[in-house]
């Protein structure tokens, strides 16, 4: 690769993850505010948190795209941001049928329409973090930040349903492993900013059998 080539890389990747981080960092911040009463600044959240995994997944220029624009990954993460998001979730809740009658049968109803789409949502997520950790698009260890923070979400969200009626020292406790995926989204923006400010290379390709596994 050309000096010229590699200036223009690095150029693309200052750009995509300064300005993708900006707006990972932008959509968490609104997300802490909308806890306290703002809950009309949701949807500028879930906004913001698009755009930023659109301009940090298709890149501005290939060499800024987290997955090395590889067909598979970037597929997968273009899914599960169209998977995952209020109005495909409000989309199957309508799917429902609603059964005023009977209470039960409406239950059965609510978890026959909304446990496969949680599944299909599960499943991207996952794939999403583990391609995006493949395609060695990002210096390492980074690349796999977005699965250890996922993890950390996962495991805190659960952990917080112990305290949601517990008092006192519990219940702050239970208050900050709530807001720990909200901090993994500021995280991951900050990080982007800085790995994209210190961009000054392309990043090394990365091994054969990872590019066959992400569909290089």
């Amino acid at each position: 690769m050309s000096d010229q080539d590699a200036a223009k890389d690095a150029r693309a990747q200052r750009r995509t993850w300064v300005i993708g981080g900006l707006l990972l960092v932008l959509a968490a911040l609104v997300g802490f505010v909308a806890r306290f009463e703002r809950a009309w600044m949701h949807p500028a959240q879930n906004v913001l948190w698009a755009f930023g995994v659109l301009v940090l997944v298709i890149g501005l220029g290939r060499a800024g795209s987290i997955t090395g624009r590889r067909p598979l990954a970037t597929t997968t993460v273009l899914l599960q941001l169209a998977v995952a998001n209020p109005l495909t979730a409000a989309f199957v809740s309508s799917l429902v049928p609603q059964i005023p009658d009977n209470l039960y049968e409406q239950e059965d109803a609510q978890i026959a329409v909304t446990f496969p789409y949680l599944g299909l949502v599960l499943v991207l997520t996952v794939a999403t973090v583990i391609l995006i950790g493949l395609a060695g698009a990002v210096p390492r260890p980074w690349n796999w930040a977005p699965a250890g923070v996922l993890a950390i979400a996962a495991i805190s969200s659960f952990a917080s349903l112990r305290f949601v009626t517990a008092d006192g020292a519990a219940r702050v406790a239970g208050r900050i492993l709530f807001e720990l995926p909200g901090v993994g989204v500021l995280f991951l923006g900050v990080l982007a900013i800085v790995l994209g400010a210190r961009a000054t290379r392309h990043p090394a390709s990365s091994q054969p059998a990872e590019d066959s596994a992400v569909g290089g």
